[in-house]
């Protein structure tokens, strides 16, 4: 009896021992579906673990699963309905021409004696050698060069190469004034003429009051063939000015004072003043035998 007894309790305490083994197996091995949010806590290590191995990381490529359910009847019954063509978006109506030059830009700037800019100076200036010898572009104060608005300096530099490339004497005459040295010219110019207003008898300005000469912008340049104390109607006859006037546009600028033209831009006819204005606006004005008055009448609407 004591023996049927002890082989009982043993055989219970064997199948104990077979359940708690089989347990813990489940438990730790490596093919169970948490595995993939499962790492090495408590200690417990599944199988293909490395040490310092993120368990949970992300995978750079994402898994791929190839499972796909079963088709049933219902799915081979149902069939493709065509999608209906989206219905058409009517074009929007083609906006109004637009003019191609846009006033408001810098190169556009109108001075005269109807439209002053005050005491405006331009940010930054520019000094250039007088006979394009030397063709550096100096931005430190040097009083024996011409100052102008640095935006243009490299086109009138090139305008005065061109000039000298085609075998013709060239001489930057005058570029930027200040509004102090525009009043003082002016002041000048009128005493030594007799006049007080800046007009000759037809009245046109031979001299412009501070504020409304293009000389304050800095965007504009007296060109010559050589240095004159005196600039007059002798320079038309001369071949640099035949040269700048035929090809100015190519490099921006317009002659802003032509003959023909006093009545329209209130100046008297200046063979030497060219003022820029960008390429594309001064072929359009030159080509067109216009001046910056009327191309601002034109576009201004």
């Amino acid at each position: 009896m004591k023996n049927r007894v002890g082989r009982i309790i043993i055989g219970l305490l064997a199948l104990a021992l077979l359940g708690f083994y089989t347990y813990r197996q489940e438990q730790i091995h490596w093919h169970s579906v948490d595995v993939e949010a499962w790492g090495p806590a408590g200690g417990l290590h599944p199988e293909g673990f490395e040490e310092g191995v993120a368990m949970n990381a992300a995978p750079e490529t994402p898994v791929q699963m190839s499972y796909a359910p079963a088709a049933t009847e219902e799915a081979f019954a149902l069939t493709e309905e065509p999608v209906p063509a989206p219905a058409e978006v009517p074009a929007p109506a083609p906006a109004a021409e637009s003019s191609p030059f846009d006033l408001t830009d810098w190169k556009y700037m109108l001075v005269n004696g109807d439209h002053s800019i005050g005491q405006y100076e331009p940010e930054n200036l520019v000094y250039l050698n007088m006979t394009a010898d030397e063709t550096d572009l100096q931005t430190s104060y040097n009083p024996n060069r011409i100052a102008v608005d640095a935006r243009i300096a490299q086109p009138l530099l090139d305008f005065a190469l061109g000039c000298k490339a085609a075998g013709l004497p060239v001489y930057l005459s005058s570029g930027y004034r200040s509004y102090s040295e525009q009043a003082a010219n002016f002041t000048r110019i009128c005493q030594n003429n007799g006049i007080s207003d800046g007009k000759d008898a037809r009245g046109h300005y031979i001299t412009m009051p501070a504020g409304c000469s293009e000389h304050q912008t800095g965007l504009c340049c007296d060109i010559t063939d050589h240095y004159r104390e005196i600039k007059n109607d002798e320079i038309f006859q001369t071949e640099t000015f035949a040269w700048l006037r035929d090809h100015c546009a190519d490099y921006g600028f317009i002659l802003r004072f032509p003959t023909g033209k006093e009545d329209v831009t209130g100046v008297m006819n200046e063979g030497w003043h060219f003022r820029y204005v960008g390429e594309e606006a001064a072929h359009y004005i030159m080509d067109n035998g216009l001046t910056l008055e009327e191309f601002w009448q034109q576009f201004s609407v």
